[in-house]
């Protein structure tokens, strides 16, 4: 059944109609055909005045969204599966003229608090002139019957903030931004956009998500700015120092910086080496400092003070440790045994003893190994000994997993330190530190040095902190090797558990996760040594036939033979978002399959009430943050919003919001971290190369709880498992944690 919130959606021109001879179309965007996976390409239908069929455009119409007026140039040609098609060369936003498409305009949900019926009542009354009202009398709206005096209200205010949005647009589209960037900038710098635009379009490209150096470049060269502008040079190196640090790098080598941007730039050596001593003297971006082992390495400002701050703050916490004294550890450890009928081993009553010495402790290891169970042992020893104890984890999904497992309240650690959004900081920091006595983080392979910066900065000197977690998954999404750096620093004391506990060695999950984490193929013949039936491989050797067999096993064999839910119970997992075996095109095959056909929320993402989809991005202001999964339970056209259940939380999104978002029955491994699934069905195929990494294939298998399911070739899977990824981001925590603190000011500082 189509979805509440779509367009009727009318006839397109036939595919055998015969090409038309126009160059230029003026009309309103019907709906959204497709997107590809960088959001750039898409083919839409296009609703032309007095036509009865709607029109096929396709191009680069990035952020384009249905509902949306434009003023398009290009030409025709036949495309093999649309037929007709205007192939867009460039376009403008407009506004419509003809009464039938102010009507389609208005009730888009462009314009929030005005939809279909609405949009009809006041088209149908003032005809042709409904702009010029709407701009110059909004108090004739008072004169549609049954509009009522707070809907008329809502809609002139509406209608005002979306005229001033749309004006700046027009203006920005003349520098070549697309409407979906034209909005992010109107966001950022309200009414102010064009002339920041103007002035230093630099500025924009590093302020601005979604902008970037190469549009920001675009633009001076359209203002005329030099090429060798020291404007120029400087907004190229604090973009590598950015791309880098996306990449997962604190820092770059001075010497791979100046290369890399004097191959971007296009420039001489020389000049770049003038500008970067200027800027890095003036230290207003970035910074150069000598670490040990001889690199001179740059970091971005922020990213040096999170991570010599880390640094500083853990040494002291290791300092002023405090030891924790209940009464009896022995006999509570005893006590837990015997209440859960179960043995720790050595390992674990070593690393219990370790934490309640206070200051900082590491306790890692893999699937199976108990770390769970000692975190729920520790908070038995010390649950009577009126100690403060707190739980926390990067993801929702991390800590509502420990809440569980540990029978113990646990957060998110953005919600633990209370972010305050209206101040854009958080609330517990220096000035106010936790109220606790004991703190333990789960999933810390997954904290990148700015959080851990602020989450180390909010302990006070005395609490006992123990990171938990496997030093051997993926590292964090975001800059630093914060658990491995910890580690490798040798400074707290770290406990590795190794030893697989009898139950969890008749799981194949947990065998062939270790074997694969040791270098050796996982065991993926049938077994009849006892352990459970959890582990599937799949062959297929072309992509067609691993797509196929993927739709297959998801939606109907795992269902059918485990009685689990496609949607809510079974995750997909690949390596890359783009290609043929990437998530954004078997997002697409899943939700035809799980949730039948398409529909189209403004912003151009094809997603429909049902959808499971993933946050992106951290958003404070609602408490969503990356990497969080929920699934899209209802949309309001009248008042252009659609809600999104999350765990059991519903949260509200402003359909020019909807870009945050992304379909979910298929997300890649680095975004699976801290997850945990009843089933996995991982995708691996020669296709994914360049990713198929030790570490990778890792993390996918550890993301199944009851079931993995691998799909590809043993190529593949062979190739996953002999290359090790190493140690390959650039960081330097364990650098300046390996010197003691009371030698001075740590290297750098």
């Amino acid at each position: 059944m189509p979805p509440p919130f779509r367009r009727h959606q009318q006839p397109a021109v036939p595919p055998n109609a015969p090409l038309r001879r126009e160059r230029e179309l003026r009309g309103i965007v019907e709906r959204i055909v497709y997107t590809s996976d960088d959001g750039t390409f898409q083919v839409v239908r296009f609703k032309v005045e007095g036509e009865k069929a709607l029109l096929t455009l396709a191009g680069n119409l990035p952020g384009v969204a249905a509902g949306e007026p434009l003023h398009a140039k290009g030409e025709w040609k036949h495309h093999r599966q649309h037929g007709p098609t205007f192939e867009v060369e460039s376009y403008l936003p407009i506004l419509p003229d003809d009464p039938e498409m102010i009507a389609a305009y208005l009730g888009s949900g462009l314009v929030k608090g005005v939809g279909p019926s609405y949009a009809k009542r006041v088209v149908s009354h003032f005809g042709e002139e409904t702009l010029d009202v709407l701009d110059a009398a909004p108090e004739r709206l008072a004169e549609v019957k049954g509009l009522g005096r707070k809907r008329a209200e809502a809609i002139t205010q509406a209608w005002l903030e979306h005229r001033q949005t749309h004006e700046v647009m027009m203006v920005l589209a003349r520098y070549g931004l697309s409407p979906a960037l034209a909005r992010r900038l109107f966001r950022h710098y309200g009414a102010d956009a064009a002339g920041v635009l103007k002035s230093n379009p630099y500025r924009a490209g590093t302020e601005v998500h979604g902008i970037g150096f190469a549009t920001a470049d675009r633009i001076a060269a359209g203002l005329g700015i030099e090429k060798d502008s020291p404007d120029r040079i400087g907004a190229a190196l604090a973009h590598l120092l950015v791309q880098a640090s996306d990449d997962g790098n604190t820092w770059v080598a001075r010497e791979t910086l100046i290369e890399k941007a004097v191959e971007l730039l296009g420039l001489e050596a020389q000049a770049v080496e003038d500008v970067y001593r200027a800027e890095v003297a003036r230290a207003r971006q970035y910074r150069e400092v000598a670490l040990p082992e001889g690199q001179q390495a740059v970091f971005l400002n922020g990213l040096y003070l999170s991570e010599s701050g880390t640094a500083r703050l853990i040494a002291g916490l290791l300092a002023e440790a405090r030891a924790l004294v209940p009464a009896g550890v022995d006999k509570k450890i005893d006590a837990f045994e015997k209440k859960y009928r179960f043995t720790l081993a050595p390992q674990q009553r070593d690393a219990i003893r370790t934490a309640l010495r206070g200051g900082v402790t590491v306790i890692t290891g893999g699937p199976g190994t108990g770390k769970t169970t000692l975190v729920r042992a520790l908070l038995h020893v010390v649950e009577d000994a009126k100690i403060r104890v707190g739980l926390c984890s990067p993801t929702g999904r991390a800590a509502q997993r420990l809440s569980e497992t540990t029978h113990h309240p646990a957060s998110t650690i953005h919600r633990l330190l209370k972010y305050n959004a209206q101040l854009r900081k958080f609330t517990h920091g220096p000035e106010s530190p936790l109220p606790l006595d004991l703190l333990i983080v789960d999933e810390s392979s997954m904290l990148d040095i700015p959080l851990s910066y602020h989450l180390i900065g909010a302990i006070k000197a005395g609490t006992a902190v123990v990171f938990v977690g496997d030093a051997d998954q993926l590292p964090s999404v975001g800059p630093g090797n914060f658990l491995r750096d910890l580690i490798a620093s040798g400074r707290p004391p770290t406990v590795r558990l190794n030893v697989i506990f009898r139950q969890a060695s008749r799981s194949l999950i947990i065998v062939n996760s270790h074997r694969v984490n040791e270098g050796r193929m996982p065991t993926i013949d049938k077994q009849d040594d006892g352990s459970e039936p959890d582990f599937f491989f799949v062959e297929r050797k072309t992509p067609e036939e691993a797509r196929e067999a993927l739709v297959e096993v998801v939606s109907k064999r795992i269902p059918r033979k485990f009685g689990l839910d496609p949607v809510t119970d079974v995750q997909v997992l690949a390596p890359m978002r783009r290609g043929d075996l990437g998530t954004g095109e078997l997002n697409r095959m899943l939700q035809m399959t799980l949730n039948g056909e398409r529909g189209g929320i403004v912003g151009g993402t094809p997603f429909a009430v049902g959808d499971k989809v993933i946050q992106n991005s951290n958003n404070y202001e609602i408490e969503v943050f990356n990497g969080d999964v929920g699934k899209i339970v209802s949309v309001s056209r009248e008042a252009a919003t659609f809600r999104v259940l999350f765990g059991k939380r519903p949260v509200e999104y402003r359909w020019d919001e909807a870009d945050q978002l992304s379909l979910a029955y298929a997300v890649t491994i680095h975004k699976s971290q801290g997850s945990e699934y009843p089933a996995v069905v991982i995708l691996l195929h020669t296709q994914h190369f360049v990713m198929l990494k030790r570490n990778l294939l890792y993390t996918a298998i550890t993301r199944g709880k009851k079931l993995v399911v691998l799909i590809g070739n043993r190529r593949a899977l062979r190739l996953a498992v002999e290359q090790d990824a190493g140690d390959e981001r650039c960081s330097a925590l364990r650098y300046w944690l390996a010197r003691p603190p009371d030698e001075g000011r740590l290297p750098g500082m």
